[in-house]
């Protein structure tokens, strides 16, 4: 959730990034069906591009963000608590729920898990009852028809599913999904897409 407390600020967000395995994800949680993601726009979706900055695992990396950041160790190795609900579409996303608590417990992030039904989650999702969450986006053939209604500031709407849950804001962002969407020559919209994904991945904010 980017409104506001330590997830506001985007050292948090990267300091999360560094502090899971997704590797181990992929192969120990989903069988090694699929593929890690490089940014927002996946690799099987038009104008995707492989050349934004990187998060591999490095949890020594991720303490020093949340140091930077002004997060310090106490007594008890906690720097900051968070709540994290899990997706209820099955014991899949509780396994990657666990890790994750026990993984960034690791770098001082104490996670408390909170579960409910899918109305639950929803409503507590698009109602901005949330800190941290689990989700996923179907993309279609096009950014313009399904990614950039994850990030666009104007796609803010509470109550509502498919849109930007997270309110994410950026001026810049929403000037380049526009840009992306009207451009007549695919190397215009490239350049568009590619620019926004260089950003929303240096942002830390994934759907």
């Amino acid at each position: 959730n980017n409104r506001r407390g330590p997830l506001a600020d985007k050292r948090v967000r990267q300091a999360i990034m560094f502090g899971i395995d997704r590797e181990f994800i992929l192969k120990s949680l989903s069988f090694g069906m699929g593929k890690v993601a490089t940014g927002p726009i996946a690799s099987t979706t038009r104008f995707y591009d492989s050349n934004v900055p990187k998060y591999p695992f490095d949890p020594a990396k991720a303490e020093a963000l949340l140091e930077a950041a002004g997060f310090k160790k106490g007594p008890d190795g906690v720097r900051l608590k968070l709540r994290c609900m899990v997706l209820p579409y099955g014991e899949v996303w509780q396994r990657l729920a666990e890790y994750t608590r026990q993984a960034l417990g690791k770098v001082g992030m104490q996670l408390t898990l909170e579960s409910t039904d899918v109305a639950g989650f929803w409503k507590k999702s698009t109602e901005d009852d949330y800190e941290l969450t689990f989700n996923y986006l179907s993309q279609f053939a096009d950014p313009a028809l399904g990614v950039s209604r994850a990030y666009i500031s104007t796609n803010i709407r509470k109550g509502v599913p498919s849109t930007n849950i997270g309110a994410y804001t950026n001026p810049k962002v929403d000037e380049l999904f526009e840009l992306g969407a009207k451009g007549v020559k695919d190397e215009d919209r490239q350049k568009a897409y590619s620019e926004v994904q260089k950003i929303l991945v240096e942002d830390v904010r994934s759907e």
